[in-house]
């Protein structure tokens, strides 16, 4: 298609220039007075100042005649002002109430108040703009209140943000063509806009429609058939009507006026020759453009047979592309079948749906057609726009397809500042992008966002930790650590303040190269978080890189931790490293029968606790059967009828055990489930010992081995039992 960039947008000088010449020629009803100002193009760009009459008209735009409004008036003039203030209000204290802002836009259509409405719906759009029926309500407000330029402004940015909606665009070209009648190539081109954008929507049949309906009110029979070999060949929901009505459209019309020069001579000499008639001398026909003297015509019967099988053949050459369509269609009938709700609501998808939309993609991704690709992820977006995996699952996809920078970046911009602002996963996936594409400062800006946004977000506060590091600027990185420890300390969250701190640890020693900051570090967040075990394997680990190691600090953490986890798995995990450390690094001559000393006794409470156990069962049971024994017949009964005739089975513990001995009992069951390597679980702010992982450190120095079962060289050896 040929493209006119001057014509692209409604805001454009030519476009302008025609809006203006029909002011000039008496379009609109009212006179035009004297102190008339013609408007000039607005920037489409920017948000321009207007300034505003009386009558919520724009002085600049054109003047119309007012009256001052009755003095009567101003007391219900008033009390809709009240009235708008208050569901304002509503607005303004939860912004993400979804109902206090269709309330406010219900009031406003009522009122029909250009400015009140331009900032309503301006604000509305901010965080809602897949609401297509809402742009239209936009787009007919400034139409009854505004202008041509302004109408279309709207419009236009309706498009741009849900560019899939064929509702939407409908209405536009409704707009377009009525307002525009004798412009055919500015309608034509922005039909093209309009099939180009959504035509491979699979519910785009009424705008292919809408497009032909215009072609053929203007008798442009040629362009008609070119529609429908391009509807012909695409996927949609209507493929059999439009198939039915391309045959009619053909049948209609002379082959001469429907089909291009080329096409009909080629046809035409197939035909004839198929007819016998190559051969045949016809009469002379009169010269192109003139018509025929009286009783020169051809016969009727020849003609008449002729033009049918010229009309069949012309529908025989596109009936593969027909046949061919069909088979597509069938193919995607399934997955479009499956999907219920195709357009944007604020409640929740139902999984089926999720899973319809994750099928149809998957279909479409294996069939390898990219613009077929973009149009159902577009789609899929519209519907599941809260869904951060489907934003992700785009942006993966137009990676791995080599898109370009700009329309990655579109799709981040729209997932994290529109419909995901409080999820941090998108906002580190397009930090990261930024910073790889050379913009740190807008990543330490995206990581920023989502801090203020997520307080609680310390995968936020480490990235730009990072970042900053990455770039040398390791005073920034140290401020970031620094503040992210204090607002830990601030939420009371012990896990996230050993968390970063292990992080600032690692920080100091290797990039900083300041080992004894870092044993400080870790030092503080013990004796802040004394049930951590991560920090004292790191303790132990900071230990045993030094040169020479520091036995005795290592010894030290590894005893801290027996003494203060509480959890009995974790106790017997550090019981067995500190024996085997002290066999076979320990200084003094005690070394082995200390360790074993502390080990044995962690094994003696783990004894009790296992009896302790087997006594509260016994006990249970014998309580239980007690009770059944002396209660009679009638109890025995109505415990049967509650059972159910269900199997008997353990009868629960006695609710007047001791709560110290459940929890002992209960933590015990925990140690035997996973095993006295289990200290990792014990962590759960949302971080797994995989989590520690790849946050840009050097690996090969070995690290701390809190995510492993050993440290250092010592993995194999100090983490068996």
């Amino acid at each position: 298609m040929d493209t006119h960039p001057e014509l692209e947008m409604p805001g454009s000088p030519l476009l302008s220039e025609m809006i203006r010449e029909e002011i000039l020629d008496g379009e609109f009803t009212e006179p035009l007075s004297d102190d008339t100002e013609v408007f000039e193009t607005p920037n489409f760009q920017g948000k321009e100042e207007e300034e505003v009459g009386e009558d919520g008209g724009e002085v600049n735009m054109l003047k119309r005649p007012t009256s001052p409004c009755p003095s009567e008036d101003e007391p219900a003039s008033k009390k809709r002002s009240n009235e708008v203030d208050k569901l304002w209000k509503n607005v303004h204290d939860n912004p993400n109430d979804f109902q206090a802002w269709t309330l406010l836009l219900q009031h406003i259509d009522q009122v029909s108040d250009l400015e009140s409405g331009r900032e309503a719906y301006d604000g509305f759009f901010e965080r809602y703009p897949y609401c297509y029926g809402y742009w239209k309500k936009y787009a007919d407000l400034e139409r009854r209140k505004g202008t041509k330029e302004t109408t279309c402004k709207v419009f236009n940015r309706g498009l741009e943000a849900i560019r899939l909606s064929v509702d939407l665009w409908l209405h536009y070209m409704e707009y377009i063509t009525s307002q525009f009648p004798d412009n055919e190539a500015f309608v034509r081109q922005e039909f093209e806009r309009a099939v180009d954008t959504c035509g491979l929507e699979f519910k785009s049949d009424k705008l292919w429609e809408a497009y032909i309906a215009w072609e053929s009110t203007g008798k442009r029979w040629k362009n008609v058939t070119l529609l429908y070999e391009r509807i012909l060949a695409t996927p949609t929901s209507k493929y059999m009507q439009h198939w039915q009505k391309f045959q009619e459209h053909v049948k209609k019309h002379l082959p001469s006026e429907i089909v291009g020069v080329d096409e009909f001579l080629s046809l035409r000499r197939e035909v004839l020759a198929e007819l016998n008639r190559s051969d045949i001398e016809t009469p002379d026909e009169a010269p192109p453009g003139v018509e025929a003297a009286p009783g020169d015509e051809q016969v009727g019967t020849n003609v008449d047979e002729e033009t049918k099988a010229l009309q069949k053949s012309i529908i025989a050459a596109r009936q593969k592309i027909h046949d061919t369509n069909v088979i597509e269609v069938k193919a995607l009938w399934s997955y479009e079948d499956a999907i219920k709700r195709p357009y944007f609501h604020v409640k929740p998808l139902e999984k089926s749906q999720l899973t319809a939309w994750r099928n149809y993609l998957d279909y479409e991704i294996k069939q390898m057609n990219a613009a077929r690709i973009r149009v159902l992820f577009e789609r899929c977006l519209i519907a599941c726009a809260f869904y951060e995996e489907f934003w992700m699952r785009y942006v993966r996809y137009l990676e791995e397809a080599g898109a370009g920078e700009e329309e990655i970046r579109s799709v981040y911009q729209r997932a994290c500042i529109i419909h995901l602002r409080e999820r941090f996963r998108p906002h580190l996936s397009w930090a990261a992008f930024e910073e790889e594409k050379g913009n740190s400062d807008r990543s330490l800006e995206i990581l920023e966002d989502i801090q203020a946004r997520v307080p609680g977000s310390l995968e936020a506060w480490m990235q730009a930790a990072g970042v900053e590091r990455r770039r040398n600027n390791l005073g920034a990185a140290k401020e970031i650590f620094s503040r992210c420890l204090q607002q830990c300390q601030d939420r009371e969250d012990k896990n996230a303040h050993s968390h970063v701190s292990l992080k600032f640890a690692r920080f100091q020693s290797f990039f900083c190269s300041d080992p004894d900051k870092a044993v400080e570090i870790l030092k503080e967040a013990h004796e802040y978080n004394k049930e951590n075990g991560n920090v004292l394997l790191a303790l132990v680990d900071q230990a045993l890189i030094c040169q020479p190691p520091k036995f005795q600090e290592a010894i030290q953490a590894l005893k801290e931790g027996v003494e203060n986890c509480q959890q009995p798995g974790n106790r017997l995990m550090f019981a067995h490293r500190l024996f085997h450390f002290m066999s076979e690094c320990g200084q003094d001559s005690n070394s082995v029968s200390e360790g074993l000393r502390v080990l044995r006794q962690v094994q003696m409470e783990m004894r009790q606790m296992d009896s302790a156990m087997a006594e509260m069962e016994t006990a249970s049971n014998t309580s239980k059967q007690g009770e059944v024994a002396g209660g009679g017949i009638a109890v025995v009964e109505s415990r049967r009828e509650k059972r159910s005739n269900q199997e008997k089975s353990s009868p629960p513990m006695n609710g007047t055990t001791n709560s110290t001995n459940q929890s002992m009992v209960a933590n015990y069951q925990g140690y035997q489930q996973s095993g006295y390597g289990g200290y990792n679980q014990g962590y759960t702010h949302g971080y797994g010992a995989s989590h520690y992982q790849g946050w840009g450190y050097p690996t090969q120095q070995g690290g701390y081995g809190y995510g492993q079962q050993g440290w250092g060289t010592y993995g194999n050896y100090y983490g068996q039992r």
